[in-house]
C-alpha cells in the first residue's frame, strides 16, 4: 500500500496512477484496521500505531470541516473538498462511524480534540441525519445539512448504535442517559431492518415512505451488524 498508493502529504491515493476524487471512506476502514492491528502480538505495532495517528490527524485536519464540524466524503489532490455537489456530500452513517473510531483512538491516546470532534460528528448525525417520523438514519446530506438522499440503509443504523453506546460507556449521569436513549432508538431502527420472513436475513433499503425495497440481502452488511453486536456487548459490560 505504501509503495503504490501513498499520498505525498498524508493518507493514500485512490488508485495507481492517482485519480480523483480522493475519498475519506477507505481511510475510515484502514483506520479501523490500524486500531485493531496495533494491539496484535507479533505485528509491527509501532507501524500500525503511527499509521493510525496519521489517519486520525488527516481526518481532524481535512476530512472534518472546520466551520461546521461535519465530515465530508470527496476531496481534490490537496485534501480540499471537491468542487460542486460532490464535495458537499455528508453521510450520516459516516458521521457516526468516524465518531466511534475517533472515540476509540482518543481513549487510547488521551486526545481531547478528537473527543470534541467525535461529539460534534455524532450531534450532526443525530440532529440532521435521522428522518422523522421513521426515526432512521438516511443515506446522504449536503453540507448545509439538507437531505440529499432520503433512502435509509441498514448499515448506518448499526453505526448509530455503535457510536451512541460507546459514548454512553464513556460518560456519566444525564449525558450517559441521553446517549443510552439514542442507543435504544438506533437499536429499534436496526431491528426494523432485521424483521424479515427469513430469520437471519435483513432488508437493506427503506424508502422515504417507510416501505422496504424487495431485493437480496447484501453480504457486506453482515460486517456492520456483527460489529454492532460486539460493540454493544463490550460497552454494556463497562456501564
Amino acid at each position: 500500500m505504501e509503495a503504490h498508493y501513498k499520498h505525498p502529504s498524508a493518507g493514500f491515493e485512490e488508485d495507481n496512477p492517482p485519480r480523483l476524487p480522493l475519498c475519506s471512506n477507505p481511510h475510515m476502514h484502514l483506520f479501523e484496521a490500524c486500531l485493531a492491528s496495533e494491539t496484535v502480538e507479533g505485528f509491527d505495532t509501532v507501524a500500525w500505531t503511527n499509521l493510525a495517528d496519521e489517519i486520525a490527524f488527516l481526518c481532524m485536519e481535512h476530512f472534518v470541516d472546520r466551520e461546521t464540524g461535519a465530515l465530508r466524503e470527496f476531496f481534490d489532490h490537496d485534501w480540499a473538498p471537491m468542487p460542486g455537489d460532490q464535495g458537499r456530500i455528508v453521510e450520516p452513517g459516516h458521521q457516526f462511524e468516524w465518531a466511534w473510531l475517533l472515540l476509540r483512538w482518543a481513549e487510547r491516546r488521551g486526545n481531547a480534540d478528537a473527543l470534541v470532534k467525535a461529539r460534534r460528528l455524532f450531534e450532526i448525525g443525530e440532529q440532521y441525519g435521522i428522518a422523522q417520523p421513521r426515526d432512521v438514519a438516511v443515506m446522504t446530506l449536503l453540507d448545509d445539512f439538507s437531505v440529499a438522499d432520503p433512502i435509509a440503509r441498514l448499515w448506518p443504523q448499526t453505526e448509530w448504535l455503535k457510536a451512541s453506546i460507546r459514548f454512553a460507556a464513556l460518560t456519566q449521569g444525564e449525558e450517559r442517559e441521553r446517549y443510552l436513549r439514542s442507543a435504544v432508538r438506533a437499536a429499534t431502527a436496526m431491528q426494523s431492518f432485521l424483521d424479515t420472513p427469513v430469520k437471519g436475513l435483513w432488508r437493506d433499503k427503506q424508502r422515504a415512505d417507510g416501505s422496504f425495497v424487495d431485493e437480496p440481502a447484501p453480504a457486506s452488511t453482515f460486517y456492520h451488524i456483527l460489529c454492532a453486536i460486539y460493540e454493544l456487548d463490550d460497552c454494556l459490560q463497562r456501564l
